[in-house]
């Protein structure tokens, strides 16, 4: 468990100092966001996985000129670990209608060892993806986003490869009188995890807020498109706080 650990803090240290040390503190500042949710049951960035019980959700965002670094790190209300990702990413393409970005990154899924398998409580599956997104933006309150990941089994547990292509529209800050503002994303997938599922699936995010809140709380749904065995609907709710 020490040898996982010290591998953690590398992926998720190294990136950051190489984005800092290019920091003139003149040109290209560096800039840092990101946001905590707190959810009932925590939903992966494919959203056909859930941890199944109450989770917090984390994601950063430090950015130095066209590269960015992402690290995210998702845990049970128990504070066991679920999921670990550090992605580093370059803007191929930033124009006020197109953004097109190339990323990769190092991800880890805790599972539970039930029963407990020698004298480990914790299963650790590694894996490391290859990314590809982008975003078209025909209006100001509106998005069109699309990727394709590639992600591919380090070691010998886990799903020996996936492919992810997401198409995503998103209406954002949808005014309800001065106050409500409402956020719809629409999505449908395709995901092919080896030997495990195969198909097109349907999701959503909303998101509400009042104008003076410094948060906002949202609803998560996913759905197979089709009779799909070992998959099914997956909802997921929560408070999420930017920063």
């Amino acid at each position: 468990m020490k040898n996982v650990t010290f591998s953690l803090l590398l992926a998720i240290l190294w990136p950051a100092t190489a984005i800092f040390a290019q920091t003139d503190g003149k040109a290209n500042p560096v800039t840092v966001s990101g946001n905590v949710q707190i959810t009932n049951n925590g939903v992966a960035p494919v959203p056909i996985f859930a941890l199944g019980r109450p989770a917090i959700l984390s994601t950063t965002s430090i950015r130095k000129g066209r590269f960015y670094f992402n690290p995210e790190f998702n845990l049970g209300l128990d504070a066991k670990p679920w999921t670990l990702f550090a992605r580093v990413g370059y803007y191929l393409v930033e124009k006020k209608k197109l953004v097109v970005v190339l990323a990769a990154n190092l991800n880890w899924f805790f599972a539970d060892n039930i029963p407990v398998v020698n004298n480990q409580q914790m299963q650790v599956q590694r894996y490391y993806a290859l990314e590809f997104n982008g975003q078209l933006k025909p209006t100001e309150h509106q998005n069109f986003f699309f990727s394709y990941w590639r992600s591919q089994l380090l070691g010998e547990l886990g799903v020996k490869f996936e492919d992810f292509i997401n198409f995503v529209y998103d209406f954002e800050d949808l005014k309800l009188g001065d106050k409500n503002i409402f956020t719809f994303k629409p999505s449908v997938f395709y995901l092919y995890d080896y030997e495990f599922v195969k198909g097109f699936f349907a999701a959503q995010t909303s998101t509400y807020k009042r104008a003076a809140w410094k948060f906002n709380v949202f609803l998560t749904t996913s759905t197979p498109l089709g009779k799909l065995p070992g998959t099914g609907f997956v909802w997921n709710t929560g408070v999420n706080v930017p920063f």
